[in-house]
């Protein structure tokens, strides 16, 4: 390769920008600064470029070479190499991985084309790109995204923690986990992205089904011939460790193959043991209830020794094995009487304070001499107290149902209002951050250092960190290099939006009724709401907290065109 180290001018339509640039989206708005930026000061450093038929192709500087077009400069200043294709690729992809700004998916696009040239596999691209094989593998699975998903991300509609989630998945069930990360509350217009614990958590419950806990045996080859031994199987976490990192355990990755197994054990099992009791753990309608399974809440699980000669503590314990719902194949010992006095702390409770209470009438012992008449009378005698005894039970026993379906009511009342009142708390904050000024005001800096005296030194920066990790690739970082890393990419003009947030993510929550409420303080301060008035009031003359000026971050135009 021959390089010439100076540079030189060359006339702007005698360049053209390259096909196998991996970046191939660039922001408008950042292009108009830049070009701004070139006006003024000229373009400080040189693209790289390469001779070809067509002209001069540009290796490194696309961002630049557009600022120049919108600058309407006549030349530019350009390095000039001699590179053949596979050369031109791999400095590109260099080029690119050393910058912040590139977009994830482009750069898988970069690996996946040096590794469709000889020579080039992902232990050629560590040494050459100096990322690290896991980062390669996770680039290079974004390109299993279907088309809709890749678009949300190229688009970033989604983060590339979404992105990553969610390209690890079979493409079958890659549109439902899609799904999950949008969340449509009462108040929105449209569904807002969610974080993406929240997909991890979805997936883990429904997608990601760990192997230790299955039933059967996971060398067995019968239970689904078509798919083969578990422990065989490319479909899981475990065949692909460097993809699957900071995934714990060995998970299976298709739920229809792992549901059909646990299916034809369930059936094989019930066929060896009939005199199993079939029962469900999770709830469901009573219309899609099987009939002769036991639902949800009709026995108790029975935490009993593993000896099968032991003797069973009632006479309803028997052994189970769960056909519905969570743990599916797994056998457990249960009583099938929910009301039993031995298993049911509260029902022998209940029994003990009634008979203490209101003990049971007993027939008193016949006399030594009694007439047939005397006899009559005193069993009617004891029969009536009998069902004076049993009716007044009832009574009780309808009354403590009321109460308990009053207290049941109150608590539904009460959760409900509190889930309205942390979704309104939840818009509050997202608000007061909109809102944030570009400097505080005296007043609102008093209502900022306020907040910071209310911190939980040991709970806040895990939920800021939460936060800013759905931009963050790297899974080994700490709560506080992440939130130190989200602080060095704030704009200026934004690091006081930052500062309210690491201040309010501890006040989100609802206060106790007897301690302030951060957050009202801060709302106030920095998004008051408007007072509600059904008559329109004429404009009066009113003191109003001055707005802050906006400061002009400073950057120079060195840097700035650098980073392109």
């Amino acid at each position: 390769m021959q390089d010439s180290s100076a540079f030189q001018f060359i006339a702007i339509d005698q360049i053209h920008e390259s096909t196998t640039n991996p970046r191939q989206t660039f922001d408008q708005s950042k292009l108009e600064e830049l070009a701004e930026s070139i006006r003024q000061h000229g373009l400080i450093q040189p693209v790289t470029v390469r001779p070809n038929a067509n002209g001069f192709e540009i290796v490194a500087g696309a961002r630049r070479f557009r600022a120049s077009q919108l600058a309407e400069l006549f030349s530019i200043p350009a390095r000039i190499v001699e590179l053949d294709d596979a050369a031109a690729m791999e400095w590109q992809l260099v080029e690119n991985s050393q910058r912040l700004d590139v977009h994830p998916y482009e750069e898988a696009r970069g690996f996946q084309r040096l590794l469709d040239m000889p020579g080039y596999d992902v232990a050629a691209l560590v040494l050459k790109s100096g990322k690290s094989a896991s980062h390669i593998y996770a680039r290079l699975s974004l390109l299993q995204l279907i088309p809709d998903v890749a678009q949300a991300f190229v688009e970033e509609r989604i983060t590339a923690s979404h992105a990553n989630l969610i390209a690890r998945l079979p493409q079958e069930h890659q549109a439902a986990a899609f799904e999950q990360c949008w969340r449509k509350d009462w108040n929105d217009k449209e569904p807002h992205l969610l974080p993406a614990k929240h997909v991890t958590a979805w997936i883990e419950t429904n997608l990601y089904l760990a192997l230790a806990d299955a039933p059967f045996d996971l060398e067995d080859i019968g239970l689904n011939p078509a798919a083969g031994a578990c422990a065989t199987c490319p479909r899981r976490s475990g065949f692909n460790t460097s993809l699957f990192a900071d995934v714990q355990g060995d998970q299976c990755l298709d739920g229809l193959c792992y549901q059909t197994k646990v299916a034809a054990y369930i059936d094989r099992e019930l066929a060896a043991r009939p005199q199993l009791v079939q029962i469900e753990t999770t709830w469901r309608p009573a219309k899609e209830q099987r009939p002769g399974i036991l639902p949800k809440h009709s026995y108790r699980e029975l935490d009993t020794p593993d000896n099968p000669d032991a003797e069973p503590p009632c006479p309803n314990t028997k052994s189970a094995l769960i056909v519905f719902g969570r743990h599916a194949g797994k056998t457990i010992t249960v009583c099938t009487d929910d009301h039993c006095s031995v298993h049911d702390p509260a029902t022998a409770a209940r029994l003990a304070k009634q008979e203490a209470d209101n003990p049971a009438p007993v027939m008193e012992p016949a006399p030594e001499e009694e007439t047939e008449e005397e006899a009559e009378q005193r069993e009617a005698e004891y029969e009536q107290r009998r069902t004076e005894h049993e009716a007044e039970q009832q009574r009780r026993d309808e009354e403590r149902k009321a109460e308990y379906e009053r207290q049941q009511k109150e608590y539904e009342a009460e959760q409900k209002r509190r889930e309205k009142l942390s979704k309104a708390r939840t818009a509050t904050f997202d608000r007061i951050l909109d809102n944030a000024p570009a400097m505080f005001t005296a007043a609102q800096l008093r209502i900022f250092l306020r907040l910071l005296v209310h911190i939980d030194p040991y709970s806040f920066l895990e939920e800021v960190a939460s936060h800013f990790a759905g931009n963050d690739e790297n899974a080994q970082q700490t709560d506080e290099e992440i939130v130190l890393a989200a602080l060095d990419n704030t704009a200026d003009d934004k690091l006081t939006g930052f500062s309210l947030r690491l201040a309010l993510t501890d006040h989100i929550g609802i206060p106790p009724e007897d301690e302030p409420d951060p957050l009202s303080e801060a709302e106030a301060a920095f998004a008051p709401q408007p007072p509600k008035s059904s008559k329109p009031k004429t404009a009066s003359k009113s003191k109003e907290m001055p707005a802050p000026v906006k400061a002009a971050p400073k950057k120079s135009a060195v840097r700035k065109q650098k980073a392109a």
